[in-house]
């Protein structure tokens, strides 16, 4: 048996609701979002999660927010930072 594929969007940056640092909405393939100006087309996915497969058999999409606090890099170390700390 061959593994669903579904269409992958990303939210644009500028339509996340407050807090989200991403959200992501997968499709049937060929059934694009409602408010399609909203999101942008990524491709496809081709090995979705077992918790994607299930809410995409109850409701037909798939939408997922990431919390702003997660799409944060910590600052990089610098090579100053790091002689200081080595010496």
């Amino acid at each position: 048996m061959r593994a669903p594929v579904y269409d992958l969007y990303q939210m644009k940056q500028e339509r996340l609701p407050k807090g989200a640092g991403s959200a992501w909405l997968r499709t049937r393939p060929n059934e694009p979002p409602a408010s399609v100006e909203d999101w942008v087309f990524v491709g496809k996915e081709r090995h979705p999660s077992k918790w994607t497969i299930a809410e995409m058999d109850e409701k037909g999409t798939c939408y997922r927010e990431i919390p702003s606090w997660l799409t944060r890099r910590a600052p990089r170390a610098t090579s100053e930072t790091m002689d200081s700390t080595t010496a």
